[in-house]
């Protein structure tokens, strides 16, 4: 659902772009008329570092020899970065519509990097919002507080989406079409008799379905609101970034003989578009706790992390500190093993 750029730093920044407008005709004899870019925004991504520690005591590392205790310790790990991973990012569309805005919108490095626009997005509101201003003074909504996933209203919101919100920071007309309908399980089945239907779903005249087919629908299990919807594009208006892969560290402290595993990763994400994404509700709720309105989706990259080949180095190098002397006064309390996978 994100685009996945590289970052081989603490944060990104780059200013999004407005473009210059349309040519205009110059006739005869006449000079060209001046045009200027306008002011736009400044976006920050910072990345964020995801970590965690279990000590093992030297006893139970000892009994439970060759190393299959931490061995085992290790090898849960793989699943778990990719769900710490699929929860971050959900976090985009389950506190995307709270007027205080919410952490993961917030991409300051305190003494490094100040984001301007806070707990909220770009444009200093909520991702999901009714009062998105373009730099003309226009207004627009990618938030609907009481739209029950139909076919009707599926219709209702494509239009929106593509004849109403379809405009640059200038105001201009731009192509814009979703191409992903993003559910939670419970909607399912309502999705599949939608867009999977050739004729109008309840309908007793036999017209064609003009919905179907017309998105990709998408299940994601981390969505909190049950009847929530958003409909959007694949890969566009949201990026994750990408700065250092799963690394696993593993050392003994030498006071008192305890064995120490751990891991961290660092990834990070942003807003780039708000246009790109909607969320509707069914019922009107608390605006406070959501806002929504329809967006786009991307494959986001769930793969989990190989440690195979992590765990039987882990193996060895248990083992080979446990054949040691312990008794052996060593000061080096430094990581003995750091791999990246």
């Amino acid at each position: 659902m994100f685009e996945v750029v590289q970052s081989s730093s603490a944060y990104e920044q780059f200013t999004s772009g407005i473009g210059l407008g349309e040519l205009l005709e110059k006739p005869e004899g006449q000079n060209i008329v001046a045009d200027a870019p306008i002011e736009s925004y400044t976006i920050v991504c910072k990345n964020r570092t995801f970590a965690r520690e279990v000590p093992f005591s030297y006893e139970s590392v000892q009994d439970a020899k060759k190393g299959n205790l931490i061995e085992g310790t290790v090898s849960s790990w793989g699943p778990k970065v990719a769900l710490t991973k699929d929860k971050f990012y959900a976090k985009f569309f389950n506190n995307g519509a709270l007027t205080a805005g919410h952490d993961v919108f917030n991409n300051s490095i305190q003494g490094v990097i100040t984001d301007a626009s806070g707990s909220v997005i770009y444009d200093s509101q909520p991702f999901f919002d009714t009062a998105h201003a373009d730099k003309v003074g226009n207004s627009y909504a990618n938030y609907t507080a009481s739209r029950a996933l139909t076919q009707a209203n599926l219709e209702t919101t494509w239009l929106t989406y593509t004849t109403t919100n379809n405009r640059d920071e200038r105001g201009d007309p731009i192509e814009l079409e979703p191409d992903v309908l993003l559910i939670p399980p419970a909607l399912k089945f309502t999705a599949q008799v939608i867009l999977n239907t050739a004729l109008i779903p309840g309908s007793q005249d036999n017209d064609t379905n003009v919905m179907a087919a017309i998105v990709e629908p998408m299940q994601w299990s981390q969505l909190t609101d049950a009847d929530g919807w958003f409909l959007g594009v694949k890969k566009a208006g949201l990026m994750a970034t990408d700065r250092e892969g799963v690394n696993l560290d593993f050392y003994r402290d030498d006071k008192n003989l305890d064995y120490y595993a751990r891991i961290f990763v660092r990834f990070g994400g942003c807003v780039t578009q708000w246009r790109l994404k909607n969320q509707c509700l069914p019922t009107l709720r608390n605006v406070e706790n959501n806002r929504v309105n329809c967006w786009e989706v991307q494959n986001l990259d769930n793969q989990q992390p190989s440690l195979s080949n992590v765990i039987s180095l882990v193996d060895r190098k248990v083992q080979r500190l446990m054949d040691e002397d312990i008794t052996t006064n060593n000061s080096n309390t430094s990581a003995l093993l750091s791999i990246a996978v």
